[in-house]
């Protein structure tokens, strides 16, 4: 009992380890979840899931990945074959769902407190935003700088923060979804000044958006709003807040003077058919395999003459990237998280439970909404953020409406 205990915490510890890193850095995330992957590869005795969800869209695309490089085989830096990175990220991945279901089988308290002190500690990457933005925060290059999350400081010059992420957009992605998780936890949070402070921290962090610049970081916001209010069972709501923050939306998105970025609504849009329609013809030539991230870049610069890393949208950059059959996978994997979220709630006997499905399909479908105008989660750290609310939203379903435990039979009548 005492080594079952042992190995729980600290498989606690590398969860929450995991998220914290989300937080501070691109690149610290990777190296947790390969850990991760190896543990499970060489300490895993117990069931593998091959024809799970989402095990089976994981391996799907590590599979159509290795045909597409086989197609297309371009090596990257003129020794790596490009197919190795989606095969690498996928395959860790799917390691980390097996992790999730068959090694950690927390039960949604645990990812409520998990996603609490996520939000919790996001405030940090509000901060260093905000304090980017008012130019508090050192531009040199120092060790200690690097591990607090805030190097990537050569953009420094831009009137647009990046936070702790690579780049402004990823770290508005990132910001989008502590603002729903904001929502969330005053939602769940028991004493009014807990609640009050929620909400409080839910404007720090749409300031810190602002301070990014991303326009299609606030349509993200609004669809994960509405989804997230949606799935609380209450419509009329739904609708008049979709109403309301349309209105505000269309109101930012389109005023120069409202967002601190140089460039106007109409060059950015312009700039975005530029790319979208040339994606699309390389799309169309390579229809069935797609032609693998970062490949992109080279056949883009070569079409063009100009260098972009992917398609800033994110159903033409996985149709591009992976051909039909990868969007088609795609696809598949959102109608079902969607349904087996709704199935999740329905089902979950507290209000808090309800919540925790609501929230994480809402970040799924707000990274979707700012990924018509971006790609997000070809991130490690944003696509990880995303990837595990698809994970655990699975491994919920599968535990209350498959597994059928016996406390289900006993349902108690929930107050939305």
């Amino acid at each position: 009992m005492g080594t079952d205990s042992r190995k729980d915490k600290i498989n606690k510890r590398w969860m929450q380890l995991l998220y914290i890193m989300i937080l501070l850095s691109p690149i610290f995330p990777v190296v947790v979840l390969l850990l991760i992957g190896v543990g499970v590869l060489l300490f895993h005795r117990g069931k593998w899931h091959v024809f799970g969800w989402p095990e089976r869209i994981f391996l799907g695309f590590v599979f159509w990945s290795l045909i597409s490089w086989f197609f297309n085989p371009y090596l990257l830096f003129g020794w790596l074959p490009v197919g190795f990175v989606p095969i690498f990220f996928f395959g860790l991945y799917y390691l980390l769902s097996v992790w999730v279901k068959e090694i950690l089988r927390w039960d949604w308290r645990e990812f409520q407190n998990l996603y609490l002190m996520f939000w919790f500690f996001g405030l940090y990457v509000a901060i260093v935003t905000i304090f980017q933005r008012v130019d508090w925060i050192p531009t040199e290059k120092s060790t200690l700088f690097y591990l607090l999350g805030f190097y990537p400081m050569q953009q420094a010059e831009s009137v647009r923060s990046i936070g702790t992420a690579s780049n402004s957009n990823l770290a508005a992605a990132m910001l989008i979804c502590l603002s729903l998780l904001s929502i969330y936890a005053s939602s769940v949070l028991k004493t009014r000044l807990m609640k009050s402070g929620a909400l409080l921290s839910f404007v720090v962090f749409c300031g810190a958006i602002w301070c990014t610049g991303s326009r299609g970081a606030w349509v993200g916001l609004v669809i994960g709003l509405l989804i997230q209010v949606w799935m609380t069972g209450n419509r009329t709501r739904a609708v008049l807040l979709f109403l309301g923050l349309v209105t505000l939306g269309m109101v930012i998105y389109t005023n120069k003077t409202l967002i601190p970025r140089e460039e106007t609504l109409f060059a950015t849009a312009e700039v975005r058919i530029f790319v979208w329609q040339n994606s699309f013809q390389l799309f169309m030539e390579n229809w069935l395999t797609g032609v693998l991230p970062l490949h992109f870049s080279y056949l883009f610069d070569q079409m063009t003459g100009k260098y972009l890393f992917h398609a800033h949208n994110i159903l033409l950059g996985i149709a591009v990237e992976y051909g039909i059959v990868g969007l088609t996978l795609l696809l598949s994997l959102i109608v079902v998280t969607t349904h087996r979220a709704r199935r999740w709630r329905k089902t979950a006997n507290t209000k808090e439970e309800k919540r925790l499905a609501g929230s994480l399909i809402s970040i799924v479908f707000a990274l979707l909404g700012h990924g018509m105008y971006d790609y997000p989660i070809i991130a490690p750290q944003i696509g990880l953020i995303f990837m595990l609310a698809v994970i655990i939203i699975h491994q919920q379903y599968e535990k209350r409406c498959l597994h059928r435990p016996d406390w289900c039979s006993d349902r108690k009548k929930s107050e939305y």
